[in-house]
């Protein structure tokens, strides 16, 4: 797998992304690497299972601009439903747009180590 096929298995116009990194892929495969290796989606994990309402912020908050610079939309999307969900004080449906964003980012990662491979 490619990086642009990389792209298009999570349904993201690779284009968009490489602009955002100069059009430079070496640049880009080097920090998503670094993606594979960031403790965030961890840490939001282990806050909604503790019902950690702050840490749940935080740790969406962090994923929601992670995946923004890497043009992870979907996953952008989801984090940012937490968020907005922590900020309108409604945090008993955050563990149903957890659920989600956990499919979400799986499906990212998979297809991620795929293309690292």
């Amino acid at each position: 797998m490619n990086l642009k096929e990389f792209y298009n298995s999570i349904n993201v116009n690779p284009e968009e992304v490489f602009h955002r990194f100069a059009n430079n892929e070496a640049m880009l495969a080097k920090f998503l690497k670094k993606f594979l290796e960031d403790q965030t989606y961890l840490e939001l994990t282990q806050a909604v299972e503790n019902k950690d309402w702050e840490a749940t912020f935080r740790a969406a908050h962090t994923l929601k601009g992670l995946s923004g610079n890497f043009g992870f939309q979907e996953l952008f999307d989801l984090s940012s439903k937490i968020v907005e969900r922590y900020r309108a004080g409604d945090y008993e449906v955050i563990p149903d747009w957890f659920e989600k964003l956990a499919i979400c980012y799986h499906i990212t990662v998979d297809n991620l180590v795929m293309y690292l491979e």
